[in-house]
């Protein structure tokens, strides 16, 4: 017992010196471990850095890359602004004239022949187009028929930085008949008279070489739409509201109204608010076949090459816009007159538009007056035309679109489709021309109520439905009403 007892000190120094010597070999084996762990993130750490070096130094070379393409960029955009400069006028004239007038949301009454919607261009500077209207007339009378009405083609250029052309050419009914003297169906003169016409016709409608100078002054040569009133210059059926044009733009200003001529057009602006066109041109004047059952429908020359009488016509359009909604043009035509025989008289027509809008209402307008001097005119058996004549239209407009339509149908009645309620009073009167044989004057007046509703699905395309009660007087009330459908795009 005693021996145990001296020999624990020595047990027990024994025991922990190993559990101390194990304790340190454990300590350094980690340690070791740590070191090697170091190591690793050392050396992952070195690779780290060495990367960021390389991606600093790829951020840098894609730095520059940026700068030589930002300069460039701007050498470039530099480069297309002087050259827009240069060309804008050689070759972009047309589209840009069209998208600033579209741009101000203006009614097509104030638009013009440069305004068109041109939705495609050939070759580097020119540019194809046209319009196209058919409808479907019921009348009182009986004659209900189909009418391909017109088909007519545009083509414009931009020849130079100065120079343009603008042409449209007009195939009515179809075109020419296939033989001469061939008629189509009678028309109705504002006597209720019977008049047999071509089945159609194929006609330059215009055709133009503008030299631009400055805004204020430019010239013009070709076969003019002649300014008579603003109706003969936005003509187009997509424009129009109503499928048949006004009488006084049928038997006063017979139109599509053209002649061959020469002169001068422009814009200035009197005040920053407002804006005067004008247009003077001389031309071949009207032919001699002027008389109260035609006006002057008979009256047009479609020959170009020459004039009835060797007197060219003067005629001139200013038309004045005081803000932009509101424009009023005056415009006159002087002539002479040639009857049968060899008599020359002075003719003169001067004429009076408007066009108004605000929101969605609008309203326009056209007065024309004949006044002819039939003191040197030769009688003979031939109808002797009247010293007067006048006609003249109003005509209301209001766009609207029903909002559950659109919630109805989204695809068909869009943002950009409107419905079109229009009102239109037409008169004209052609005077009390006289058979020289019987010497009885006839009344010639005839008064014309129409009503329309029509839908564009945009403002290119336009689908009408009009009604119109038509009052003629001829010795004698004779009524006859129609119903119209039409329907009328450019392309």
């Amino acid at each position: 017992m005693n021996l145990l007892v001296l020999l624990f000190p020595f047990v027990l120094a024994f025991f922990c010196g190993g559990a101390s010597l194990a304790a340190e070999e454990d300590l350094k084996a980690r340690v070791e471990t740590m070191e090697k762990e170091l190591q690793i993130l050392k050396a992952a750490l070195t690779k780290q850095e060495e990367k960021a070096t390389k991606d600093q130094a790829l951020i840098t070379e894609l730095e520059e890359q940026n700068n030589q393409q930002t300069k460039k960029i701007e050498e470039i955009s530099q480069a297309h602004e002087v050259l827009e400069k240069k060309f804008t006028l050689e070759e972009f004239y047309f589209p840009k004239k069209s998208q600033e007038f579209y741009g101000k949301d203006l009614s097509p009454q104030f638009s013009g022949i440069y305004t068109k919607p041109f939705l495609r261009r050939a070759g580097r500077n020119t540019y194809l187009g046209g319009y196209m209207d058919a409808s479907y007339r019921m009348q009182q009378s009986g004659k209900d028929r189909f009418e391909v009405l017109r088909f007519v083609p545009f083509i414009y250029a931009d020849v130079s930085d100065r120079v343009k052309v603008a042409s449209e050419i007009e195939f009515e009914h179809g075109g020419a008949a296939e033989k001469e003297g061939v008629r189509g169906d009678a028309a109705t003169d504002v006597n209720g008279k019977s008049v047999p016409i071509l089945d159609g016709e194929a006609k330059l409608e215009f055709a133009t070489i503008d030299f631009q100078i400055k805004e204020w002054i430019n010239m013009r040569a070709g076969i003019i739409l002649v300014p008579l009133g603003k109706f003969n210059l936005v003509h187009d059926a997509p424009l129009q509201e109503l499928v048949d044009r006004p009488l006084v733009d049928t038997f006063i200003i017979p139109t599509t109204l053209s002649q061959a001529g020469m002169g001068f057009f422009g814009t200035l602006y009197p005040t920053e608010m407002s804006k005067l066109d004008y247009e003077i041109y001389a031309t071949n004047g009207f032919g001699n076949d002027i008389n109260s059952s035609q006006g002057l429908m008979e009256a047009r020359l479609f020959r170009f090459d020459r004039d009835n009488n060797s007197n060219p016509a003067l005629v001139t359009r200013v038309g004045f816009s005081p803000f932009l909604g509101l424009e009023v043009g005056g415009s006159v035509l002087f002539n002479k007159f040639s009857s049968t025989g060899e008599g020359k008289s002075n003719f003169v027509l001067p004429a009076l538009d408007f066009a108004y809008q605000k929101g969605p209402f609008e309203l326009v307008g056209e007065g024309a007056v004949v006044l002819l001097d039939r003191g040197q005119i030769v009688k003979s058996e031939e109808e002797v035309p009247p010293s007067n004549m006048f006609g003249y239209y109003v005509e209301p407009r209001f766009h609207f679109m029903p909002k559950f339509l659109r919630e109805l149908a989204p695809k068909i009645f869009t943002e950009r489709s409107t419905f079109t309620l229009v009102g239109r009073w037409d008169q004209v009167d052609l005077g009390n021309g006289f058979t020289v044989g019987e010497g009885k004057p006839a009344d010639r007046r005839r008064q014309r109520a129409t009503i329309g509703l029509n839908y564009r699905y945009t403002m290119d395309t336009v689908f009408k439905v009009d009604y119109e009660w038509n009052i003629e007087q001829s010795g004698h009330d004779r009524t006859n009403n129609v119903f119209v459908f039409g329907w009328a795009t450019y392309f």
